[in-house]
């Protein structure tokens, strides 16, 4: 064995640290073993391949091998940071406004949660689950199942949190940003089946959405007048929610300059000459500003009634639940080893989460539900749930309407805005006061 200097053993015992550390971290013990071939490596000449060295390659195919080399490495490392550390991501609709506006880009560590490996790891990069058309850049050949690394924390409530989409499951290819469920309650799935073609997503290649977490594991969750209350006690509003507003005007339109200031798009206002009201998504700071102007009459918070959608898109679409986007529930959210009693009335509220997020086979027979071939009276979750809401209260599609999200469907923890661009003004839409700023 030859004599090695300082850096080079300094530089051995790094990697195995290194790798060692990965692999308890992947509870993959058994890849410990690597470390025999790290110290080969280092030592020894056994891995070494002379017949490479002894191919005399044109310069130019070298150069190629060398720039193919090189993009390889940086793509795996690239995609390894972005899987086990922190990824970026895109605002792309109001739902969170103005909390976190369209066109902000976010960094989200995976660290938070834990790292959760991919289920088809056999995919295109840097590229969605399906192009238009329904062409999938993916390959179901290898499907893994649900397997999470140990993070830094866990969910905590008012969290924002990036997730893939429960009910992403299934997509129709004519129509991917619709919700395939809300269309079969609308119009029925021998329709729908008979017309469009569908693709299934697993896990891991459904679109991602973020919101904020209301509730917990365990927790009791009831929407009052608009107002969350959680195990009974009222959660407070933050700052930067917004509702939807009832402005009734003394018979006249507001002035642009004051609708700018609101941060209102003229294009996005609805406004009742016969009645002189405006229909305004408005902050609690802002409603309150514009009760004072003095072209403003009254101004009252609009409140969704119960029967305004006959209970089709409001979860857990049964007639049984004669709840609204503003009173709901209560409902209490599934927890990992929490047991409850089942029947024809509250299935609805777990039926989804017991067939397809636990993966049992229930089957209703009369009155009598049956898991797995056996009469069941009562139900043990598997996972832990959570109940997330947008901030935009009245512009967002959020657990009020599809229901939990599944500890399996988390991606990471939204920590920081690194860019924000208003497209509509193009390079002059730069934000630049959003840029660099931690979420809340």
């Amino acid at each position: 064995m030859k004599k090695h200097s300082f850096e080079s053993i300094l530089l051995f015992i790094l990697s195995v640290t290194a790798f060692s550390l990965l692999c308890l971290w992947f509870r993959y013990y058994w890849l410990l073993v690597g470390n025999v071939f790290i110290f080969l490596l280092f030592f020894t000449s056994n891995l070494h391949i002379p017949l490479l060295k002894k191919i005399n390659l044109p310069t130019a195919v070298r150069n190629i091998c060398d720039i193919t080399f090189a993009i390889l490495i940086a793509l795996f490392i690239t995609l390894g940071i972005r899987t086990l550390f922190i990824e970026a991501y895109k605002i792309p609709t109001p739902s969170m406004e103005k909390s976190l506006m369209v066109g902000d880009y976010l960094f989200v560590s995976k660290l938070a949660y834990g790292p959760k490996l991919p289920n088809t790891p056999l995919s295109i990069p840097f590229l969605p689950g399906m192009l238009p058309g329904g062409k999938l850049c993916y390959s179901k050949l290898i499907n893994l199942p649900y397997k999470r690394l140990k993070g830094f924390s866990k969910v905590e409530r008012n969290d924002v949190i990036v997730f893939n989409f429960p009910e992403g499951d299934t997509v129709i290819v004519q129509y991917p940003g619709q919700n395939y469920y809300s269309l079969i309650r609308q119009f029925g799935r021998d329709y729908l089946q008979s017309r469009f073609s569908f693709v299934s997503h697993p896990v891991d290649k459904r679109d991602n959405y973020i919101k904020r977490c209301i509730g917990l594991p365990g927790d009791t969750i009831t929407i009052v007048s608009s107002l969350v209350v959680v195990n009974g006690q009222k959660l407070e509003e933050l700052p930067d929610q917004q509702f939807n507003y009832y402005v009734k005007t003394k018979n006249i339109e507001l002035d642009k300059e004051i609708v700018s200031k609101l941060g209102l798009k003229e294009g996005q206002l609805k406004y009742n000459y016969y009645t002189s009201t405006y229909i305004m998504n408005l902050t609690r700071e802002n409603a309150e500003y514009l009760s004072k102007h003095k072209d403003v009459e009254n101004i009252t918070r609009y409140l969704e009634t119960v029967l305004s959608f006959k209970n089709t898109e409001i979860f857990p679409h049964s007639t049984q639940s004669l709840w609204s986007a503003d009173d709901f529930g209560p409902v209490v959210v599934p927890g990992k080893g929490m047991t409850v009693k089942i029947n024809i009335d509250n299935l609805p509220l777990y039926r989804r989460i017991i067939e397809v997020y636990e993966k049992n086979k229930l089957v209703l027979q009369g009155d009598n539900i049956y898991i797995n071939g056996k009469l069941a009276s009562s139900y043990t979750f598997k996972m832990d749930f959570f109940f997330v809401m947008g901030d935009n209260r009245h512009n967002s599609a959020d657990s009020r309407f599809w229901g939990f999200v599944p500890e399996d469907h988390l991606v990471g923890k939204a920590v920081a805005i690194w860019f924000s661009l208003d497209a509509e003004k193009g390079i002059l839409g730069i934000r630049l006061k959003r840029m660099f700023k931690s979420i809340k």
